[in-house]
């Protein structure tokens, strides 16, 4: 069966019908500058061009919306009336029969004259002499509330407090006797028991001070004695040969050299640069470090673990175990502050009569900076022909 070919801008694919062509259109899974080729046809055309596209192309997708809305479909939806209420049909009002009323109904009757008798307030009577004039009409006189009795306290003749005595909590009245002799507020006894002790103590301590004052000391002698130890006579230079070791004072001068604490080697080339910097620094005429890190350790996996070293050194004439021995001292601070697993420590060492390739043992290395070996012990134990 024959397929249409859809070439679009990123793809080449094929339709089975022109029906199906025509779904993807509307779907816009192909758009308007696409290029499709016929079955009967051997050139692409633009889809547009095609009579059956181009209807569905020009159809404006929004006229759906201006088209009247069948609102029957939402009757389904809408939730159902409420039945009318009942009307109870309401009761006829009977009327009542209207009788006329007699014509002496309608006559006009007098109003009845009734008496009373007004009796005068017994406890007020009318005065007749006082005056009425606008003002008593507007603002009758009020009432007064007769004097209420006052309870008279009494008062002291003369204020006690003034001055800076305001604010005292216990005031002595001006009219009261003060106190003498017995009955004075000190109490001269207590002073005067205070005082003896005070003045006993005084004597005693005196009295210590002048007993341990002529206590009997060991004098001085007048003339000193100079004890003066025999010593030997200082070594000759062959003597010192003898008795201090060349290596002791090689090893002490390389420990001096060294530098004081770590560099940080978050990397291989960090480590390399820290281990070019040490043994610049100890004087070793190193030409190339190479280090491998294959494991890492530490808890953010930032402290190497298994290491694997290749350095080559040019040694200096007559100073190979100078050269060895800086080495073997920089390595082995290495090796002892991370704990270092070495797989490999090669060694090329260039002079004057060649090349030549020599393991390091690591172990050596560490117990060489620990203190643990000497300088000779290292120079005739550490190394090892490859």
């Amino acid at each position: 069966m024959a397929e249409i070919e859809v070439r679009s801008e990123d793809r080449v694919f094929l339709v089975a019908t022109v029906a199906d062509l025509v779904s993807m259109v509307r779907t816009g899974r192909i758009g308007r500058a696409a290029q499709v080729k016929l079955p009967d046809s051997e050139e692409f055309v633009r889809v547009d061009t095609l009579a059956e596209i181009s209807g569905v192309l020009e159809r404006d997708p929004w006229s759906a919306w201006d088209a009247e809305t069948d609102e029957s479909l939402l009757d389904a939806f809408a939730p159902p009336e409420p039945p009318p209420p009942t009307i109870e049909p309401t009761p006829q009002v009977t009327k009542d029969a209207v009788e006329e009323l007699p014509a002496s109904a309608l006559a006009p009757m007098e109003p009845a004259i009734v008496e009373t008798k007004v009796e005068a307030s017994p406890t007020r009577k009318p005065d007749t002499e006082a005056e009425i004039t606008p003002s008593s009409t507007t603002h009758p006189p009020a009432r007064r509330r007769p004097p209420a009795k006052v309870i008279a306290f009494p008062q002291p003749n003369e204020a006690h407090v003034d001055g800076m005595h305001a604010l005292a909590m216990d005031l002595t009245p001006k009219n009261e006797p003060r106190r003498v002799d017995g009955h004075s507020m000190i109490r001269w006894s207590r002073v005067i028991v205070l005082g003896v002790l005070g003045v006993a103590f005084t004597f005693l301590w005196v009295w210590y001070v002048q007993t341990n004052a002529t206590a009997q000391f060991t004098s001085r002698p007048s003339i000193a004695v100079q004890a003066t130890p025999k010593l030997p006579p200082p070594m000759t230079e062959a003597e010192i040969e003898e008795e201090v070791s060349p290596y002791e004072t090689l090893e002490d001068t390389l420990r001096n050299e060294l530098m004081e604490g770590i560099l940080d080697i978050p990397g291989e080339t960090e480590f390399e640069d820290a281990l070019l910097i040490e043994l610049r620094r100890v004087r070793v005429d190193v030409r190339s470090v190479r280090v491998k890190i294959n494991t890492w350790a530490g808890r953010k996996n930032d402290i190497p673990d298994e290491v694997s070293f290749q350095i080559k050194v040019v040694a200096r004439d007559g100073e190979l175990d100078r050269d060895l021995g800086g080495l073997g001292l920089v390595l082995g601070k290495y090796i002892q502050h991370y704990g270092l697993q070495v797989s490999s420590l090669d060694v090329v060492l260039g002079a004057t009569d060649g090349l030549r390739k020599i393991r390091m043992n690591p172990e050596t290395a560490r117990r060489y900076f620990t203190h643990r070996v000497s300088l000779e012990r290292f120079l005739s134990s550490a190394f090892a022909a490859d």
